[in-house]
């Protein structure tokens, strides 16, 4: 803890998502105010890091199979009772344990769920986690450089207590925060939590006050009159903040467009034919939406998707491909549908995000450049995030297109078991085929860190090929800060806000 600790910071997000706080109701929003709150069972550092957290060690058996994990002595939640390994074990159960494959709402949680084995305490700061198979990115799935809040711990006693609707109405945590107020879908409040046990990551400030503001033209106005400090900000508005004597601070590679083709596997979609899928990445000018909406410092047509230039797996040939209009039509016309005829309307679904400003600009702009260059009449539907996944989980979007924003991450290991190793749950893309759920699965399997560049690399390579899913680049999400902040440096490819104890007053 620094020695300044008075003062208030107000911060302004456009989205929340669920506005819960247990890892079961976790989405990658939900680390927008979960990351302030919760400790996590491991923490990361600004290089990308997994360091300890509530974890002092963690380390896999030689089969790849087992993790065993080691509790840090001396942390204690809101309430003031201790982290013993009963909450740990409460934690791990409830977040990982077969009640989460139909309860959770993530998709990567329900995957993870499903292929847990067991969970035993070894000893009275000790447990050990059994998959069915290899789970070499599942202590990055539990840090806090993951997205949403699946590494969170929580209190046993005061959780059963209340029972989970009960505790997500007054959660505590063992985070840097404890909540003091919470009106749904306006503020969430949180005070600093004197007894934090990593006084190196304590907040410098008393207060951080979240609103939720989904339109930044007033969380610009708000910033600009000084009602807010920081904001989830645009590169249209950069010059709005600093006439108004704020800056633009960037969290770097933290968010990437998504285009999904869910329910693929269907044979009366079109998107059933691997030439139809193709057709549709080729004849979208990833350039041009780049430069056209965002600028070069916002945004980069570079990676595939969650394999971001600074990920594991990345390499330049899994960026998107170039504009290339007579090698999209080709590939229409030999699926069977020549300039569009016969394909009927496709309806591409969306939302306002806020790691991602002007997405429903960009799926319009997708739509006409599929009207223009392939003849297929297309329809943009902007919706509410919650709605639109629930939808595609529930295989109500099957056959029609979703474009989205996604959090980068270092590790793609969990999404990649979600998206394509597990295909009965509700996010799979990978058309239930068992060449792709092998091929997500052998790179999962592969544990030596030496070798896991490589393997994901080629995994990348062969499921980019089959076009369930594709994109136009990654972000860099610009915040808008105010004179009351001296400094901040949140970290790359972790989205949302991070590294708050880095955030100094004047």
């Amino acid at each position: 803890m620094t020695e300044e600790t008075g003062g208030k910071v107000t911060l302004m997000n456009a989205v929340w998502a669920t506005e819960l706080f247990t890892p079961r109701d976790g989405v990658g929003e939900t680390a927008t105010y979960g990351r302030q709150m919760h400790a996590f069972w491991i923490n990361g550092n600004e290089n990308l890091e997994m360091v300890p957290g509530v974890l002092t060690d963690w380390s896999v058996s030689d089969d790849g199979l087992s993790w065993d994990l080691t509790l840090r002595d001396g942390i204690t939640f809101h309430n003031g009772d201790a982290l013993t390994i009963n909450d740990a074990m409460f934690t791990m159960e409830f977040t990982f344990g077969p009640e989460a494959v139909t309860e959770s709402i993530s998709p990567s949680v329900q995957a993870e769920a499903a292929e847990t084995a067991s969970i035993e305490a070894t000893g009275p700061n000790t447990l050990r986690v059994t998959h069915t198979s290899p789970k070499a990115f599942f202590p990055f799935f539990i840090s806090d450089l993951s997205f949403g809040i699946a590494g969170v711990l929580l209190p046993k006693t005061y959780f059963e207590s209340l029972g989970q609707t009960g505790y997500n109405e007054a959660p505590i945590g063992a985070g840097p925060f404890r909540l003091d107020k919470h009106v749904i879908s306006e503020q969430i409040l949180l005070e600093r939590y004197e007894d934090y046990f990593d006084p190196e990551r304590g907040p410098s400030f008393q207060t951080l006050d979240m609103r939720l503001v989904p339109e930044v033209a007033t969380r610009v106005a708000a910033l600009r009159a000084g009602d807010a400090d920081v904001i989830e900000a645009n590169l249209a508005v950069k010059d709005q903040v600093e006439d108004g004597g704020g800056r633009m601070i960037w969290s770097q590679e933290s968010s990437y467009i998504w285009i999904l083709l869910p329910g693929c596997w269907e044979e009366q979609f079109p998107c059933h034919k691997k030439g139809v899928r193709q057709a549709l990445d080729y004849a979208i000018d990833k350039d041009l939406i780049i430069n056209s909406l965002y600028g070069p410092e916002a945004a980069v047509a570079k990676g595939w998707n969650w394999a971001t230039p600074n990920a594991l797996g990345y390499s330049e040939d899994l960026d998107p491909v170039p504009l290339d209009v007579e090698k999209a039509q080709q590939l229409l016309a030999d699926a069977g549908y020549p300039d569009g005829e016969g394909f009927g309307t496709l309806e591409i679904h969306t939302w306002k995000a806020g790691d991602v400003p002007f997405l429903p600009e960009q799926a319009q702009l997708i739509a006409d450049m599929w009207e223009k260059n392939l003849g297929i009449d297309v329809e943009v539907i902007v919706g509410e995030a919650a709605t639109v996944r629930e939808r595609w989980f529930d295989r109500q979007l099957d056959g029609k297109v979703i474009v989205r924003a996604n959090e980068t991450r270092w590790d793609g290991g969990s999404i990649t078991n979600a998206i394509y190793g597990n295909p009965e749950g509700g996010a799979h893309l990978g058309g239930r085929r068992d060449d792709l759920i092998a091929i997500a699965k052998d790179a999962l399997t592969v544990v030596d860190p030496a070798l896991r560049q490589e393997a994901f690399n080629q995994a990348y390579k062969l499921l980019r090929e089959e076009r369930y899913e594709f994109g136009t680049g990654y972000v860099n999400l610009p915040w808008g800060v105010g004179p009351r902040i001296a400094e901040w440096e949140p970290w790359p490819v972790v989205a949302y806000q991070t590294a708050i104890w880095t955030m100094k007053l004047n």
